[in-house]
C-alpha cells in the first residue's frame, strides 16, 4: 500500500471500521408522570466492546426530537451517548465527525427510540422491568483512506479502553455481543436459500425455453407447407361434409325423385284408361 504524492491516500486500498448504534429505553413505573414514562439512551458504540473509536470519531452529535429544549446534542468524547426521559417514540440521528486527518465527510445514521417491544406476535410474559432495545450493527466501508487514518484505525485494536462502555451501568448488560460464528451460520443459511432460489429460476427458465422452442417449430412447419398445414385438414372436413352431402343426395333425393317421376307417368296413363272406357261405354 502506497500512497500518493499529491493526496497522500492509499491507493486500491478499503478499511472498515464496525460500529453498534441504538436506543436502550427503561419503563419508569411507579416513578413515571404524564411527560415522562421511559428513561432512555441513544449511544454509539464499538461492536466488540474493545475498540477504542476515539481514535477515528471527533464527536458524534446527535439530534433529538423537536420537542426537547436542546434537541441537537454534541458529545465530544467517549462513552458516546445520550441519556434522557420522555414519554414518546421517535426516530433520531446521528452524525459522526471524523478526525481531521481522515479528511472524510460525516456520516449520519438513523436510530430508532421504541418503548415497547415490537416483536410479532408479542410475548404473553412482557417483564415491565426489562428494556427495549433497539439496536443495529453496521460498517463504515472508507476507500483509499488517508495514510495517516488508515494507521489510526489499525491502532484502535491496540489501545485498552480509557473510558466505560457506558455512564448507565444498567445498558451495559443490555448491550449484545455479535459472534464471528453466528454470523457465518446466517450466512451460511442465507446462502442456501438464495441458492435454492436460484435453482427454481433456473429450472423456469429452461421450460420457458423448451416452450419457446417448441412454438418455433410449430411456426417454421406453418410457414414451409402452408397449403398442407391449412388444406390437409380443411380437404378432410370437405370431403366429409361435401361427400356425405353428395351420398345424401345419391341415396335419398335420388330414390325421391325416381318415386316423384314414377309418379307424374302413371296420372296421365289413368286418365287415358278412363278416357277409353268412356268411349266404349258410348
Amino acid at each position: 500500500m502506497t500512497p500518493t504524492d499529491e493526496t497522500n491516500r492509499l491507493e486500491n486500498t478499503t478499511t472498515c471500521l464496525p460500529l453498534a448504534y441504538g436506543s436502550i429505553a427503561f419503563n419508569l413505573g411507579p416513578q413515571a408522570d404524564e411527560y415522562h414514562t421511559h428513561k432512555w439512551t441513544l449511544y454509539l458504540r464499538s461492536p466488540d466492546k474493545s475498540f477504542d473509536l476515539s481514535v477515528a470519531i471527533s464527536k458524534v452529535v446527535f439530534q433529538l426530537h423537536p420537542s426537547f429544549a436542546q434537541a441537537t446534542r454534541e458529545v465530544t468524547e467517549p462513552p458516546f451517548e445520550v441519556t434522557e426521559s420522555g414519554w414518546g417514540e421517535f426516530e433520531a440521528s446521528l452524525r459522526i465527525i471524523w478526525r481531521e486527518v481522515a479528511e472524510e465527510r460525516s456520516t449520519v445514521l438513523s436510530v430508532e427510540l421504541p418503548t415497547v417491544p415490537t416483536a410479532d406476535p408479542l410475548p404473553h410474559n412482557i417483564n415491565a422491568t426489562e428494556p427495549v432495545v433497539s439496536e443495529k450493527y453496521d460498517e463504515v466501508v472508507f476507500t483509499n483512506p488517508k495514510m495517516e487514518f488508515h494507521k489510526l484505525l489499525q491502532s484502535g485494536n491496540n489501545r485498552p479502553l480509557s473510558y466505560p462502555l457506558s455512564k448507565q451501568p444498567a445498558v451495559i448488560e443490555y448491550f449484545r455481543t455479535y459472534d464471528d460464528g453466528a454470523d457465518v451460520q446466517n450466512m451460511l443459511a442465507a446462502k442456501k436459500f438464495l441458492e435454492g432460489e436460484l435453482r427454481n429460476v433456473k429450472d423456469r427458465l429452461l421450460k420457458a425455453d423448451h416452450e419457446l422452442d417448441e412454438l418455433k417449430t410449430s411456426l417454421t412447419l406453418l410457414k414451409g407447407n402452408p397449403a398442407a398445414a391449412a388444406g390437409g385438414g380443411g380437404g378432410d372436413l370437405g370431403k366429409s361434409v361435401v361427400g356425405g352431402g353428395a351420398t345424401s343426395g345419391k341415396v335419398s333425393g335420388g330414390d325421391s325423385g325416381a318415386k316423384l317421376k314414377n309418379k307424374s307417368k302413371s296420372k296421365p296413363a289413368l286418365m287415358e284408361q278412363n278416357t277409353a272406357k268412356r268411349a266404349k261405354t258410348s
